[in-house]
């Protein structure tokens, strides 16, 4: 499964606040075995929503966006989406009903706003948010699928843990994927991938060896993809074994 992500926002364009979604999001992701192509950053405009969309599906089977799904005008996603499609927007009832009585609990009265916020893409399958007004939405085209959920962190873990990864593995099976992690201290990544090239050309096809260069060490990640996560996780524990007894002295 190859996934791409879009936040939406001038707020984050303009270093206002910082793109956490997308780093909690990839790593999940990760974990369930699904592979992060391409991280997109887009301002409040249907011209940059539409064009992002249309590059995602040209390289991933599934595309998560994050933001513009509020009651403000400046919240446009729904609209663009619906655009997108090609497909009206519809009033859900239970949508409103389910903001009336979080207003009626809170003491507060809903405004015109929170009414037309209710109104979504035809196609749309809604995802229930607990955490917040404005559902998540699921749409599906020609095998694939798009998922747009609000840009608050909280409600978009909330929709990802309760319904968009279990449909995600639902639908597109994978395999697993893990990560072993070895610290080195001492040496620069340069000399350290000299010392260790043949043990880097021998890997095996599904194993992939990263440096991660910091200030005074270089972290080597191995990452292994496999059909079975226990044989998977052994291979790996093989492999960091041998690539430590390269370079003891700098582990």
């Amino acid at each position: 499964m190859k996934v791409n992500l879009l936040t939406i926002g001038d707020e984050i364009l303009i270093g206002q606040i910082v793109d956490t979604n997308s780093a909690w999001m990839a790593k999940q992701l990760n974990l369930i075995g699904a592979e992060v192509n391409h991280i997109y950053t887009i301002g409040d405009t249907e011209k940059d929503i539409l064009s992002a969309i249309d590059q995602s599906f040209e390289h991933a089977d599934v595309v998560l966006m994050t933001g513009g799904l509020g009651p403000t005008k400046d919240d446009i996603t729904k609209k663009t989406i619906a655009q997108y499609f090609q497909v009206p927007l519809e009033f859900d009832q239970g949508t409103y009903d389910r903001i009336l009585k979080l207003f009626e609990r809170w003491g507060r009265s809903t405004t015109e706003a929170h009414r037309l916020q209710c109104y979504m893409p035809a196609n749309a399958t809604l995802l229930f948010n607990k955490m917040g007004t404005a559902p998540g939405m699921w749409f599906e085209k020609e095998g694939k699928v798009l998922v747009s959920m609000p840009g608050v962190p909280y409600e978009m873990k909330y929709l990802m843990e309760k319904a968009v990864i279990p449909k995600l593995q639902l639908q597109f099976p994978g395999s697993p994927i893990a990560h072993r992690t070895i610290l080195t201290v001492g040496e620069g990544e340069s000399r350290i991938a000299d010392r260790i090239n043949d043990f880097e050309e021998a890997l095996p096809s599904n194993i992939k060896l990263a440096y991660l260069p910091g200030l005074g060490r270089v972290r080597l990640r191995l990452t292994g993809r496999g059909t079975q996560q226990e044989n998977l996780a052994k291979i790996l524990d093989q492999e960091a074994q041998k690539l430590k007894a390269i370079i003891p002295e700098l582990v």
